[in-house]
């Protein structure tokens, strides 16, 4: 098929800012309306065709089923619809399309009548395909409304990136069954109306959240973790000789990437499993066969497996988020399932921890956001809580391991320690602060479970130290041995290693790569780097920086930050920041507010980067943590006139209260102010003439909804609230609009706020399903002046994951969408180009209608006069199509005609070396701008 011109989907690092813009571009026709003058390209979407020799054209069996039916008898449209019938539970159902082509990033709408005749949980799928037919993604639409009647169903989705086919697919899932008829199915693909560059990755790190021990084909012991990246590969390494076996990528059933995996199991019959995140799959590795396979997702609802454990007869036993289930994996089946959800209120969403006890068949589960702990009969289904009064104010049972006859604990916050005896149901050990790390060792042969705390030695030296707890006296404390980081993973080995005979105890170091060997015998120590493979990372967040750069944040992965520059079209990847949840900026510094416990940075710009040379200063600089149990800074606004930065935060898991914080740049000083909105978090700041305007979370039980909170700086007081939109329980995105009032989104709710009137003078719900609510969606003036942003769905259509960007007029308040889907995080650069986020790979959408190009540069001043000793600022500034202006802080070259008279300083400015005259000449991209300079002698003292 012919590709139009506006589907170029270019895959180069090159600059795009020859396009000129239009400064009253037309509001587009979106998705639908380009959709629906396509028509319908879906082959015998109204089932007229009937049955032909045993098939059905241009339909296929989906699932278990054999053939394809359609009925005479019952129809929305024409004379016949398909129908699906499913009997059993356990097996899937269902018919599925011909290839539709589809082009990265084409905009893919279907719209099918559908009628649930009996049972329930029918679902229709866009299953997204490469060239090769490898499948990439899947989004998914339900099948509800009342039996025996006929309603629209729409589902839409953009193609990703390496997208070539889409597939309709109606089914009825495997844990459903019933009888559904589906009729008039349209699918309509068009392109965006602009074009996507792929500028490639832009974070690295090394990031491993935890590790399982085992055996090879061979009988010989090796470590199993799961190194962060897009995707995660599950890597095996030899733990005598610490090289690598194998490597894997971690990839669903339905195409999507695994970026992390926070649990890691090794079976009674040798199996390694893996859970993950974002897609909840488990994944099992067969060391006689060197292959993994992704079991699948045991609970369709949730995005993460957080904790596996082995139990009897290969079997392992696992803990979700969100719906804190506790899941079964049986291989003689090859079945997962659902034995119990531990929920018993909204704030409660994660099993974070489990552990097996063989001497009662039963599963100790440690619940995260409220810390709690049940006994699981495995027998009976029985739950028997443990928890206990000095869990209280604590948000997570984080760890537990059972073993020699004792349940270990670790508890969140803190961490600290907790020991139970089942035998006496007593409990020898409360918390004890004198632990960190993630988890505990099984128990010794010589009756001594093991684990970390960063410990104070006695000449004032902290360290690692590796701490045991005698099972059989109860005694605890420091072997005074520095393992260089927390305890993550434990296991023992018995090595061919004179140094290090009879049992080792092996483990990880952090989470950065580090291992570390203990022997039980001998007490000697090695603590080796172990050489795994850096990954490109998922990004988490995009900012724009004061120099004009885009900042791209790495996941959960400390692996530091990617500055793209548009001018020059080029990424430089910086190393060891974190995840950063906010950006901001005051007197052309930045500032990072980075999770977990809102860790600020400071960074300039004009300098280098330094994250690691202990010789040179901290560039970002880390000014501290906020404390008060704030985890995430997603808003900062600079004020310059008072040299202060505006920081809003959310608390830690488990936790209501945000905080408004204040950093004093010249005093260097935080001021926190937690509640100061009650029970709210402060999630989007904007500033104007002594006020600033918070848009915050609702975080009560059955709260009103979240808020817009006036404070003004002066007096330190909140002056006034308002619900912009009651219901909804979070705003979320706040914004000076093109008519000077305040736009913002609260969940899907789009409104404007006259803050001189203090009233809402408009509002509507454009993403009813919306119900992500940190700092989704994001806000912004596009160069025509009418409002663009992008917004996560979160958990729509049975927890599909979907994203749209979106354009809204001005004047008419009219919403168009952009995008179906596969954008996240918006941002826009100077020249109106915006960025957004697709796994480890920085996107950037060009419209046409709204790119400004570089039109020649200048200098602020043509003719300069300094003395002897001065120094100038060299600042060339750019001038756009639109006639606005922007600083060129890289990519120019500067020369002077006289360097003795005046050239360039080490600190990157002018220098005046003695009087005389010259001509500063800046150049980029073939544009020139000159300056001429007059250096004076330097007055004598006294002298004018």
């Amino acid at each position: 098929m012919k590709r139009k011109k506006s589907r170029v989907f270019s895959w180069a690092f090159a600059l795009a800012l020859a396009v000129a813009c239009s400064s009253a571009a037309p509001v587009r026709a979106g998705a639908e309306e380009a959709a629906s003058a396509a028509g319908g390209v879906l082959s015998n979407g109204g089932f007229e065709a009937g049955t032909v020799d045993g098939g059905v054209p241009g339909w296929g069996p989906d699932g278990a089923a054999d053939r394809v039916s359609v009925s005479e008898t019952v129809y929305a449209e024409g004379k016949r619809s398909l129908r699906i019938t499913d009997h059993s539970p356990t097996q899937s159902f269902g018919a599925i399309s011909d290839p539709v082509p589809a082009a990265p990033f084409d905009n893919v709408v279907l719209n099918v009548k559908v009628r649930p005749e009996s049972g329930g949980g029918g679902k229709v799928d866009l299953r997204f395909y490469d060239a090769a037919g490898k499948p990439l993604s899947v989004v998914s639409g339900l099948v509800s409304g009342p039996a025996g009647q006929w309603s629209d169903l729409r589902v839409a989705a953009s193609a990703p990136k390496d997208g070539a086919t889409v597939r309709v697919a109606i089914y009825f899932p495997n844990e459903s069954a019933g009888t559904l008829y589906a009729d008039d199915a349209r699918l309509a693909v068009s392109p965006l109306p602009g074009t996507v560059t792929n500028l490639g990755p832009q974070s690295t790190a090394l990031t491993i959240m935890t590790g399982a021990y085992g055996k090879d084909k061979d009988g010989r012991d090796v470590m199993y973790t799961v190194v962060q990246g897009d995707p995660a590969r599950l890597v095996v390494t030899d733990v005598a000789t610490k090289q690598i076996r194998s490597e894997y990528p971690l990839v669903a059933a339905d195409g999507g990437n695994s970026t992390a995996a926070w649990a890691i199991t090794v079976a009674s019959d040798n199996k390694a499993y893996a859970g993950s995140t974002p897609n909840g799959t488990l994944f099992q590795y067969d060391p006689e066969r060197e292959s993994v396979r992704a079991i699948g997702k045991p609970v369709a609802s949730d995005t993460v497996i957080w904790t596996l454990v082995p139990g009897p007869d290969g079997k392992v036993y696992g803990g979700t988020g969100y719906s804190q289930s506790l899941i079964e994996y049986d291989p003689a089946l090859d079945r997962t399932r659902v034995l119990a959800s531990f929920k018993t209120s909204s704030k409660e969403q994660h099993i974070r921890s489990l552990a097996y006890d063989p001497d009662r068949n039963a599963i100790y589960v440690g619940g995260a956001d409220v810390a709690k702990l049940y006994r699981y009969d495995l027998t009976t289904g029985a739950k028997t809580p443990l928890t206990i009064p000095e869990f209280a104010g604590k948000t997570s049972v984080y760890d537990l391991r059972y073993t020699a006859g004792k349940l270990f604990v670790r508890a969140d916050p803190g961490p600290v320690m907790f020991v139970y005896d089942p035998a006496t149901q007593t409990w020898p050990v409360k918390n004890e602060t004198a632990y960190n790390a993630r988890g505990f060792s099984p128990v010794s042969p010589d009756n001594r479970v093991f684990y970390t705390f960063y410990e104070t030695m006695p000449d004032g030296r902290q360290q690692w130290s590796l701490y045991a707890y005698d099972v059989a006296t109860g005694a605890y404390g420091s072997l005074g041995v520095d393992v260089k980081g927390a305890g993550v993973a434990f296991g023992y080995v018995r090595l061919n290693d004179p140094d290090f005979p009879g049992v080792t105890l092996t483990g990880l170091a952090g989470n950065g790569g580090r291992a570390f060997y203990y022997n039980l015998e001998t007490g000697r120590l090695d603590t080796p780097e172990l050489d795994l493979p850096p990954q490109f990372v998922e990004l988490y967040n995009i900012g724009k920086s004061s120099d004009g750069k885009m900042l791209s944040s790495g996941f959960i992965s400390g692996g530091g930050l990617g500055l793209y520059d548009p001018l020059t079209g080029t990424t430089e990847r910086k190393p060891s920041l974190g995840q950063v949840e906010g950006f901001g900026s005051l007197n052309g510094n930045m500032y990072f507010g980075v999770y977990p416990r809102a860790t600020i940075f400071e960074y300039d710009p004009s300098k280098p980067w330094n994250r690691t040379d202990p010789s040179a200063p901290n560039n970002p600089l880390r000014l501290g943590q906020l404390g008060d149990e704030q985890d995430r800074p997603l808003s900062m606004v600079g004020v310059e006139e008072t040299n202060k930065l505006y920081i809003g935060t959310y608390p830690i898991a488990g936790k209501t209260g945000g905080a408004l914080s204040i950093y004093d740049a010249t005093a260097k000083t935080f001021t926190v102010r937690r509640n100061i909105v009650p029970d709210h978090s402060i999630n989007s700041l904007l500033y104007k003439d002594g006020k600033l305007y918070m848009g915050t979370g609702d975080m009560s039980a059955g709260g009103g909804g979240g808020k817009i909170a006036v404070y003004d700086t002066a007096t330190g007081t909140v002056e006034r609230e308002l619900v912009p939109a009651p219901g909804k329980k979070a705003v979320t995105s706040l914004i000076w609009g093109p008519d000077g009032n305040i736009w913002g989104m609260a969940l899907g709710v789009l409104f404007v706020y006259d803050p001189a009137a203090d009233r809402i003078v408009y509002r509507d719900d454009k993403f009813p399903a919306a119900d992500y609510a940190h700092t989704n969606p994001g806000l912004m003036v596009g160069k025509d002046g009418n409002v663009y942003g992008s917004i996560f769905l979160g958990y729509v259509a049975d927890k599909t994951y979907t994203s749209k960007m979106f354009v809204v007029d001005a004047a008419t308040k009219q919403m168009t969408i952009i995008a179906e889907g596969n954008v996240e995080k918006l941002t826009m650069d100077d020249f109106g180009h915006f960025y957004f986020k697709y796994g480890s790979e920085l996107m950037r959408y060009s419209d046409p209608k709204l790119v400004t190009r570089l039109t020649g540069i200048e200098f602020a001043e043509r003719n300069v006069r300094l003395a002897v000793g001065d120094s100038y600022p060299l600042q060339a500034i750019g001038r756009l199509s639109d006639g606005s202006a922007i600083a060129l802080r890289s990519g120019v070259a500067y020369a002077s005609k006289n360097e003795s008279v005046a050239g360039a300083a080490e600190s990157g400015g002018l220098l005046a070396r003695k009087p005389g005259s010259t001509v500063i000449t800046a150049t980029f991209g073939g544009m020139k701008a000159e300056m001429k300079v007059v250096v004076d002698p330097k007055p004598k003292p006294g002298k004018p």
